[in-house]
C-alpha cells in the first residue's frame, strides 16, 4: 500500500505537522486495521463521489447561465464551437476535464472500497460484527448485484464532511440494504 518513501514522508508530516497518518499497510486480519481501513475508504469513496456530483450540478448550472446571458456562445458550443466566446469554451473544457478526472478518482475510490468490504465480508463472524456492527452472509454469486444496490443506495444518502458521519451514514445504508443478509446481530 505505501512505498518506503511514501511511508518517510508520512512519517515526516506526523512529527513535524503533528498529524496522525497511518504509515504502515494494513493487517487486514486484524479487526481494528479493518474498521480503519473500511472508514477511509468509505470516507474517500464520499468525499470524491461528491465532488465528482458537485461538478456534474456546476456543469449544468454554467450551461444554464450560458443560455441566459451569452445565447449566442451557448448555440455555437453545440453547434460551430469555433464560433463560440474562447473563455466560455475554455470553462466549459476546464469543467470537462475535472469532471473527467474526479470521476476517475471516485471509481479508484469506489474499487479500493468495494476491495475491503470483500475482504470484511469474508472474514469470521465476529470480526465482521466488530467492523460492521453485525455479519452478513452473502454468497459469492450474489456479492456484485448486492454491493451495485449498496451503492445506489449510498449514492442517495446523505453526505457529510466528517469521516465518522460519513461512516455512520454507511454503516446504516448497509444495514437496511443488507437486512435480510445480516446475522449475529
Amino acid at each position: 500500500m505505501f512505498s518506503k518513501d511514501q511511508m518517510k514522508i508520512i512519517e515526516l508530516m506526523n512529527t513535524h505537522m503533528g498529524t496522525n497518518h497511518r504509515s504502515k499497510p494494513y493487517n487486514l486480519t486484524k479487526a481494528a486495521d479493518l474498521v480503519q481501513a473500511l472508514t477511509l475508504a468509505v470516507a474517500a469513496y464520499r468525499d470524491y463521489w461528491y465532488y465528482e456530483t458537485t461538478l456534474d450540478n456546476i456543469i449544468g448550472d454554467f450551461d444554464e447561465s450560458l443560455e441566459h446571458y451569452d445565447p449566442a456562445s451557448w448555440f455555437y458550443m453545440g453547434n460551430a464551437p469555433e464560433k463560440a466566446d474562447s473563455l466560455a469554451m475554455d470553462c466549459a473544457s476546464a469543467l470537462s476535464t475535472a469532471i473527467s478526472k474526479f470521476g476517475e478518482i471516485a471509481d479508484r475510490a469506489r474499487n479500493n472500497l468495494e476491495l475491503i468490504l470483500k475482504v470484511v465480508l469474508t472474514a469470521p463472524t465476529d470480526t465482521q460484527n466488530e467492523v460492521l456492527g453485525c455479519a452478513y452472509n452473502i454468497g459469492a454469486e450474489e456479492i456484485e448485484e448486492k454491493l451495485e444496490d449498496l451503492f445506489e443506495a449510498l449514492d442517495d444518502a446523505e453526505y457529510h464532511t466528517p469521516i465518522p458521519d460519513n461512516f455512520d451514514t454507511f454503516l446504516k445504508v448497509l444495514k437496511k440494504e443488507w437486512s435480510e443478509f445480516a446475522h449475529g446481530v
